[in-house]
């Protein structure tokens, strides 16, 4: 394999609202630990129970204490520091769904710095951690409080620099860290916006590296996250930026498997290896692959992000030949690397920008609503056939012992999509030239079609489910799938109502469409990444 360019090469797995199963993450450590990983980092946000809060986390899918310390040892025998990843300032939203935890909001998803209650709370964080995992190193988060101090924090306290407010809020944490005896690690977004104006987006307009960097506890690792980039240049000159502001720096990529149903690998597999080359060439010691799950749960299968993970590896062993690669990954997971690349065939439409990969029409034309045609100016009805093609083209691995239920997923949403990627197009077609023949062959035939396979896909989705995550959660999955069934039926019958003279018209049909992006009477078709359910069901709040 050769000798690892990094001293610690790992993966973080988050819970994303949901949890994988305890079963689920030790098979996944067996994988890492054959790909030479050595570093676990366990994203538990909502995933754990604090001892006297009833309400953090409550209803939630939570590993015990007693699973925490059991996933430690599994991974500690297999050579792979597990480290845990929590939120100690933002991402807490959760927490504020409940009326105790109201007090201690600051603003969107932020606690109120020098809230006493708040660090009281921390602690309990920190001590539950330090107690369940071996390694004492805590990953504390603190990413994107980018409105840190602009909520009840200004009612109280008026005007501060941001700056001093991270730089207090993140004092009294390490204070905390110190007394439980652990290492600390943090996201670095924060500090490169406070640096440099930006972080992923938007122009870096001043430079305050220096004195950002005297606000950084050197002992603290800082975490660079980037996965939108398949330019090592843009990666060689993120790191300088952060070699400005620390010299203790992780590197994060990413599997994009939070975008839908399907994993897109071909895009993982370019930012990654474009990043390592980067991180390598600027000396970086310590490199991630994250894997954040999906909208408010688990989506995609875990195992679906190995042809990445596998290539990751061999890139940070300074191998790049594909043909390689491939060998490793059909010796590894018993079935050819192409397999696993062709699951995401379906999401391979024809791109809006053709420099942008990152694209998802499974997940929002899956929930594209028939009659109000959010994205219907987006769609290119000659791109039925990709659906077609991506159904067949897994045929071959559905009764695969060991993965098959993860290619029949696949091939199940492939073919509720040829019907249903532009099933509302062919009704509003229908509707304005008043063509009650084809309203008809609509609600009879292809109405009821895409019904039988969507139901046919929740089977293929719900074998995942159990067989991968914990059951909490899954209910967010049968109010999906059984509102978008209903409302299928619902169509399908005003449409005959419509045809027999029972309803007048239907007003949504008569809405004008346009063009989603610029508002346009001309369409610009094409792909793009949309994985928001809350977004892509109706412009209506749920």
């Amino acid at each position: 394999m050769g000798e690892r360019k990094f001293e610690k090469l790992g993966v973080l797995v988050s819970s994303c609202g949901t949890l994988r199963s305890v079963d689920t993450l030790k098979e996944f450590i067996d994988y890492l630990a054959k790909l030479n990983y050595n570093t676990f980092y366990l994203e538990i946000t909502a995933g754990y129970g604090l001892e006297g809060e009833p309400f953090f986390a409550y209803l939630r899918a939570k590993y015990t204490n007693e699973e925490m310390k059991e996933l430690d040892a599994y991974a500690k025998e297999r050579g792979i520091t597990m480290i845990p990843t929590i939120q100690t300032l933002a991402h807490l939203g959760f927490m504020f769904r409940w009326p105790p935890y109201l007090p201690l909001r600051d603003i969107d998803e932020i606690l109120r710095v020098g809230e006493p209650r708040v660090y009281e709370i921390v602690e309990k964080m920190i001590k539950t951690m330090s107690e369940c995992f071996s390694s004492k190193i805590i990953h504390l988060g603190m990413d994107e409080a980018f409105q840190l101090g602009r909520g009840t924090y200004y009612d109280k306290n008026g005007p501060r620099n941001r700056v001093d407010i991270m730089q207090e809020h993140v004092a009294k944490v390490l204070e905390i860290c110190k007394k439980y005896g652990v290492k600390t690690e943090m996201w670095g977004d924060m500090y490169i916006r406070m640096a440099y104006g930006a972080y992923e987006r938007g122009p870096m307009t001043f430079d305050k590296s220096e004195e950002v960097r005297k606000s950084i506890d050197p002992n603290v690792k800082i975490h660079y996250w980037d996965y939108y980039s398949t330019e090592k240049d843009h990666y060689v000159n993120f790191i300088e930026k952060f070699q400005k502001i620390t010299d203790n720096i992780v590197f994060d990529g990413g599997v994009w498997d939070y975008i839908g149903y399907n994993v897109n690998n071909s895009y993982s597999l370019k930012i990654t290896e474009a990043a390592f080359e980067a991180c390598i060439e600027k000396g970086i010691k310590e490199a991630t692959i994250t894997i954040w799950g999906g909208d408010s749960v688990n989506e995609s299968s875990l195992w679906a992000t190995m042809p990445t993970l596998v290539a990751a590896s061999e890139f940070a062993h300074g191998n790049h030949d594909f043909e390689k690669i491939k060998s490793r990954f059909k010796a590894l997971m018993g079935v050819d690397f192409d397999a696993f690349m062709a699951l995401e065939k379906a999401d391979q439409l024809k791109p809006r920008d053709k420099n942008n990969e990152m694209c998802s029409p499974t997940k929002y034309l899956l929930y594209n609503d028939v009659f109000a045609g959010m994205y219907d100016s987006t769609i290119d009805q000659s791109e039925r056939h990709i659906f077609q093609e991506a159904a067949e083209i897994l045929v071959p691995y559905l009764d695969d012992p060991k993965w098959g239920y993860i290619f029949r997923k696949a091939k199940a949403l492939a073919e509720v999509m040829e019907y249903k990627f532009d099933l509302g197009v062919r009704t509003r077609k229908a509707y304005l030239e008043n063509d009650k023949g084809e309203l008809k062959n609509l609600a009879n035939n292809v109405y009821p079609l895409v019904v039988e396979r969507i139901e046919k896909f929740y089977e293929t989705f719900r074998v995942y489910w159990y067989r991968e995550n914990m059951q909490n959660g899954f209910e967010v999955m049968d109010v999906r799938f059984g509102g978008l069934i209903q409302r299928l039926k619902n169509c399908a019958r005003l449409l005959l109502e419509y045809c027999d003279g029972k309803v007048e018209r239907l007003a949504e049909l008569e809405q004008k469409i346009v063009d989603y992006i610029d508002g346009s009477d001309t369409y610009t078709t094409g792909a793009f990444m949309e994985n928001g359910y809350m977004d892509e069901v109706s412009v209506l709040r749920l």
